[in-house]
């Protein structure tokens, strides 16, 4: 089914979290939300209660990455894949264990943004949303975590150690190469602190089960 939604109760649940967050311009906004979703999970709810879940879980961000301007903002679900937990780069049949990754693009304001949702489902009861690192990261749920708490880290002391009172945030990230199963990879990861974008090599380095996140502002 085709969404094309005005959600009012969306706008209000981001302008309210926005201004818990820091005091975002709370002006209520045009918002729509457009794009197929897979019937199989919307369990517990409607595919349009789920599609107006996605657009909340990526909201507060996508207002910092792109501010209020007067324009609609658009959230349009351009696809659901099913993949391997810890590897994106490896889909796997949707009977078997993974996570869906929801790709969804924020329009309007003169940018685009790429967002990821990661979808948990819970049987018949709705299921857990997870936003994820913006852009075309190929990590798994839980290093994309690491590796945010690492990149962040930098970004915000740079940012303090320059007057910069404004928590950093995320904008982008992109693979520098293809991954290969097995081996480290490297992507470039964006994080935004007053206006200011400064640019940080990600390297993960599978070692056994486990894999270790290195991040560092790049040249």
């Amino acid at each position: 089914m085709k969404l094309a939604l005005a959600v009012a109760a969306l706008i209000a649940a981001m302008a309210a979290s926005a201004f818990a967050v820091e005091q975002i311009d709370s002006n209520a906004e045009d918002v729509r939300v457009r794009g197929d979703l897979p019937h199989m999970l919307a369990q517990g709810e409607t595919s349009s209660q789920l599609a107006q879940r996605i657009a909340q879980a990526i909201g507060v961000l996508d207002r910092r990455i792109a501010p209020p301007c007067g324009m609609t903002r658009i959230f349009e679900i351009a696809g659901a894949e099913h993949f391997d937990v810890d590897d994106l780069t490896k889909q796997v049949d949707p009977n078997k264990p993974g996570v869906w990754r929801i790709s969804v693009y924020g329009k309007g304001c003169w940018t685009t943004r790429l967002h990821n949702v990661y979808l948990f489902p819970r049987g018949p009861s709705p299921a857990q949303l997870r936003a994820g690192v913006p852009g075309r990261t190929v990590a798994g749920v839980k290093y994309q975590q690491s590796a945010t708490q690492l990149v962040l880290r930098q970004a915000n002391g740079i940012a303090q150690r320059r007057n910069c009172g404004s928590p950093a945030f995320l904008t982008d990230s992109e693979p520098t190469a293809n991954r290969i199963p097995g081996k480290p990879w490297t992507e470039k990861w964006s994080a935004q602190a007053c206006t200011v974008t400064r640019k940080f090599d990600v390297t993960f380095t599978p070692e056994g089960t486990q894999m270790r996140v290195m991040a560092v502002l790049a040249n």
